[in-house]
């Protein structure tokens, strides 16, 4: 007897030996059915995507004019002069660096809570002198859009004036310290005459004690090109930490 009922065991064993073919293949089931449900959801709507493309577009080429597939589509006052070419690459806005300065002699580093720009004053200053040239006002004026802007609303903006360590004895410089902060205060001059309000503003000199690379060799010779680099006036914007 107890035989029997041994081989009754095994053989109830024995047809259930594959049911958990039935628990993987509904699993499989109910993934195809997923991934179905998936693309159907992931397709576009055409239409819809043209018109989120086109919106958005138009915010990137300043609102004047939408770019479809290569070409510009024209508010309807302009429909009948045809048009057909590539959007321009100043019509795009910087992402990356909101300043507009394509310049050698300006140096921009942008950070968290600080940002500098530092310009070579060779091409914006007579030699031995503080009063900007053209050149310098040009660069200033293009600032003057960042400067003001809402990103920037909240910084201080300090000017710092750097010299070589060549003497300089003048009625009016009579030494390094004169000429690098007047020329800080002819830069702010500037920049209160575009409209930065002065209450944001100062002046500084350095003169040559804070040379960004060496003046001299171990000699003591001038390195000409090392100077130029030191003869800078740098633009530092710094955010203002507010006390809670």
């Amino acid at each position: 007897m107890s035989q029997f009922w041994k081989e009754r065991r095994a053989e109830k064993e024995e047809a259930h030996i594959d049911d958990w073919l039935m628990t993987y293949a509904d699993m499989i089931t109910l993934l195809l059915c997923f991934f179905a449900v998936f693309l159907a959801i992931a397709t576009p709507d055409e239409k819809k995507f043209k018109e989120a493309r086109d919106r958005v577009t138009e915010q990137f080429a300043g609102g004047d004019a939408k770019y479809l597939k290569g070409t510009y589509t024209l508010p309807e006052a302009e429909k009948d002069t045809p048009v057909s070419s590539e959007l321009p690459f100043e019509a795009l806005p910087s992402i990356v660096d909101r300043f507009p300065m394509d310049n050698k002699d300006v140096e921009i580093e942008k950070g968290d809570r600080i940002t500098t720009i530092e310009m070579n004053s060779a091409p914006f200053f007579p030699k031995g002198a503080a009063a900007l040239n053209e050149e310098g006002i040009k660069v200033l004026a293009e600032l003057k859009g960042t400067l003001l802007s809402d990103e920037y609303k909240d910084y201080t903006i300090s000017v710092e004036g750097y010299t070589d360590d060549n003497p300089i004895k003048t009625t009016q410089f009579p030494s390094n310290w004169e000429l690098s902060t007047a020329r800080a205060a002819s830069v702010v001059r500037v920049l209160i005459d575009l409209g930065i309000p002065s209450s944001r503003l100062r002046a500084v000199g350095f003169a040559e004690s804070v040379p960004k690379v060496p003046n001299r060799d171990e000699a003591g010779n001038p390195i000409e090109e090392n100077q130029a680099q030191n003869r800078r006036v740098v633009i530092k914007l710094e955010k203002i930490v507010k006390q809670k």
